[in-house]
């Protein structure tokens, strides 16, 4: 990061982080209620849409609309492959790569586990996590209201998740249970291409996503086992076991913006989460704020770009529209309902038209920065940046078709 993008950072007590909540009315959220592995295969109302993305393939195929025909599709389904076909680990507890159990990795005969102090700990993790593929990598202490109550996997199982003192974590009939001394999350960023979100809510744009998550697959086990290899425990996660965002939030990544997703300094929302656990002492990173609060309060971009009106563009509220948001939390809730029935019904992949039309999805340069610095320090210009974003054209959609022409040779 430049001397100029630390300019834009304030970082704050490590207890006062940048989001509110409601102990009196928080509780963990049950992945049962999630709508992309749990509502699914329980719901009979989400079940009617969920169910129609391959049927909304072939219609989007049939029609001939450029950038959504059969290799678009294909380029999609197949850019997940790592992710998807390793157990659906990317979105189940202990499932494939984001396995509980060692892949191999253990200490040589006669050699005890490594020995550090926390703040070198700390510096190898990170350079471990960069080395795995990371972007971004940040550290706090495990705050378990974020693990979720109990976990959900496609074949109907539901087990709770609990925290007990036992030597290894491992997972029983009706529990996951998770050592008592795993009391730090290790937070990983991976970026997407700036150009490739450009094409979404196609499904060559979409692509870009699921590649996202194939990498992160291999990295988050990687990381995991680099732990268990000095001597550690770890339990390594992509979108299971626990809501990422506040987790980075907390980790210093960034700030939650109105399109629901974590927008960071280096690349806004343009970034996918991972995490792992672990029982190795670590110096935790503290939240920070640059103005993404007091932007989002102007800017309407994401919601104007949403294909459903699935974002909100009132201010930010308690009140939540489903099951599938967390009560306690105030924030800008989506409708994930709209959000998920537009992916099957609408356009048969995800979408990612918010990241997209973010202006905090920008890539480098002098001009940016100097905007990102304004954002963080004078808020009253907002209105400014935003017209000048407009002007410039920026987060529109481009033209799919302009992928497969780029590799003609």
């Amino acid at each position: 990061m430049s001397r100029l993008s630390r300019l834009t950072i304030k970082t704050l007590p490590p207890d006062q982080p940048p989001y509110q909540v409601d102990e009196q009315v928080y509780k963990r959220f049950d992945q049962r209620n999630n709508l992309t592995v749990g509502r699914p295969n329980w719901d009979a109302g989400v079940q009617k849409f969920s169910r129609q993305a391959g049927a909304t393939r072939a219609a989007r195929i049939q029609s001939g609309q450029p950038g959504y025909g059969l290799k678009d599709y294909s380029l999609f389904l197949a850019a997940g492959t790592a992710a998807w076909s390793q157990g659906t680990g990317i979105n189940h507890a202990n499932r494939g790569l984001s396995s509980w159990n060692p892949q191999g990795a253990k200490l040589p005969p006669g050699i005890g586990p490594w020995e550090g102090s926390p703040e070198a700990a700390t510096d190898m993790v990170k350079r471990a996590a960069r080395f795995m593929g990371a972007d971004l990598v940040g550290i706090a202490p495990l705050d378990r209201r974020w693990i979720f109550s109990h976990a959900f996997w496609a074949d109907g199982s539901h087990k709770e998740i609990v925290f007990d003192a036992v030597e290894q974590a491992l997972e029983t009939d009706d529990q996951l249970v998770i050592p008592e001394r795993m009391r730090w999350v290790i937070v990983m960023g991976t970026r997407m291409d700036r150009e490739m979100i450009q094409y979404t809510p196609s499904p060559v744009g979409c692509a870009e996503t699921r590649i996202t998550y194939s990498r992160m697959a291999l990295q988050v086990s990687g990381m995991a086992e680099f732990l268990r290899g000095i001597g550690h425990c770890a339990i390594p996660s992509i979108n299971g076991l626990g809501v990422s965002i506040p987790m980075a939030i907390d980790a210093g990544l960034g700030e939650q913006g109105r399109n629901g997703k974590l927008i960071t300094p280096q690349y806004g929302p343009s970034v996918r989460l991972c995490k792992v656990l672990t029982d190795l002492p670590l110096v935790r990173d503290v939240p920070i704020r640059f103005g993404v609060t007091e932007f989002c309060n102007v800017c309407l971009k994401c919601a104007q770009a949403c294909p459903v009106d699935a974002i909100h563009t009132g201010e930010r509220t308690w009140e939540r529209d489903n099951i599938s948001n967390n009560p306690g939390l105030f924030t800008w809730h989506l409708d994930n309902e709209l959000c998920r029935r537009y992916w099957a019904m609408g356009n048969g992949d995800n979408c990612t038209a918010c990241v997209r039309a973010c202006p905090f999805t920008k890539g480098p340069g002098l001009a940016h920065e100097l905007v990102r610095l304004a954002v963080s320090n004078a808020p009253a210009l907002d209105p400014l940046w935003l017209k000048l974003d407009d002007a410039f054209g920026y987060g529109k959609e481009e033209d799919a078709s302009a992928f497969w022409k780029a590799t003609r040779r």
